[in-house]
């Protein structure tokens, strides 16, 4: 089964944050959720606590690790958020409130 994926218009501002490079290494591991969601063992970890099935994903990048925020519904990936380590623990707390499935960035 392919998914399709899809960043949410806060992903799309959290992504151009980044350096061109980090911006490269992260949008190479979202393709990677096209084909496969469920498929990073040692990378991914669900997100406990959260009504819909939402996902972190590590992309090291350098000496910075990020956090790939996502959520499955039905066979579309939702890129939620795209932070640095040291911020997942934040976003963890407001994406309770998320409205799922999100509108996403055309």
């Amino acid at each position: 089964m392919r998914f399709k994926v899809e960043f949410t218009t806060r992903a799309v501002k959290d992504l151009k944050s980044l350096s061109l490079d980090a911006q490269k290494t992260v949008l190479k591991e979202s393709i990677h959720l096209e084909t496969d969601p469920f498929a990073f063992k040692n990378k991914k970890k669900r997100v406990q606590g959260i009504k819909f099935p939402c996902y972190r994903l590590r992309v090291d990048y350098g000496s910075n690790s990020y956090r790939i925020f996502y959520g499955i519904d039905g066979d579309a990936v939702y890129i939620l958020r795209i932070v640095l380590k040291k911020d997942a623990d934040k976003i963890i707390k407001r994406i309770h409130d998320v409205h799922f499935p999100p509108i996403t960035s055309k």
